[in-house]
């Protein structure tokens, strides 16, 4: 099972900025409830097990919470399945900025590091939050992700997106809409910032290249006619 809470808020209208004691805000996040009544936050798509069946509600298990925490049984989704034998994990170092990609060989049976690079990840902001630590499914790959101004209006886009956490994803170098015209020299000057300083809103930033390979590499036969995509195959991430 994984957490399903998001709502996409693109004008960051309202946003729910508390707090719980982890540090993690309730923005389109999962409220739960611990046996000794404290209210710890769960990040949307969190990998979690149901410990018991409550009614509406049910007791879980977090993978990155060490309490055990009664949530909405509503807010809980099978979509993503999570099953045994996945192969393909990314994984996100915060504190050093960068990020590993691992793949399981099918011919050992062994994980092997196919990529490893520097990242930027989120900072608290007006429209930004620090990126969730934890375990995550991946809904929803996307061609193409648009992100607004604070005013609502689309200020650029981002490509090769990857959703792992409410409206956190993993993307190519953003570009706003007035440096379309010379993006060339755009991408490689916030790209030379990668691996230095967290920037984002929430999100994890790569190159827009690296982008592109791991898009390929989750998506395979991409449907031309979507800019949604489904997974392949099983992917997690782990952002610690």
């Amino acid at each position: 099972m994984s957490v399903n809470t998001y709502a996409p808020n693109p004008s960051n209208i309202n946003p729910k900025r508390q707090k719980d004691k982890y540090g993690t805000s309730l923005d389109q996040n999962l409220l739960g409830i611990s046996q000794k009544g404290e209210q710890i936050i769960i990040p949307d798509r969190s990998v979690v097990k149901i410990i018991e069946n409550r009614g509406d509600k049910a007791l879980v298990k977090a993978l990155s919470i060490p309490e055990t925490l009664e949530v909405s049984k509503a807010k809980l989704s099978t979509f993503p399945s999570i099953k045994k034998g996945f192969r393909k994990v990314i994984a996100i170092d915060i504190e050093n900025q960068n990020f590993m990609v691992f793949e399981k060989s099918k011919q050992t049976n062994e994980w092997e590091l196919i990529s490893y690079v520097y990242t930027k990840t989120g900072i608290d902001s007006e429209l930004g939050y620090e990126t969730p630590k934890g375990f995550f499914t991946v809904p929803v790959v996307k061609y193409v992700m648009p992100y607004t101004d604070e005013t609502g209006q689309k200020a650029g886009t981002a490509k090769f997106a990857i959703r792992f956490c409410g409206g956190g994803y993993l993307h190519g170098t953003p570009i706003n809409v007035q440096e379309e015209v010379n993006k060339e020299f755009f991408l490689r000057q916030k790209e030379f910032t990668l691996g230095t300083y967290t920037g984002t809103r929430k999100c994890v930033r790569t190159s827009e290249g690296h982008a592109k390979f791991l898009f390929d590499w989750l998506v395979g036969s991409a449907n031309k006619d979507s800019n949604d995509q489904r997974l392949s195959e099983d992917a997690y991430f782990i952002v610690f």
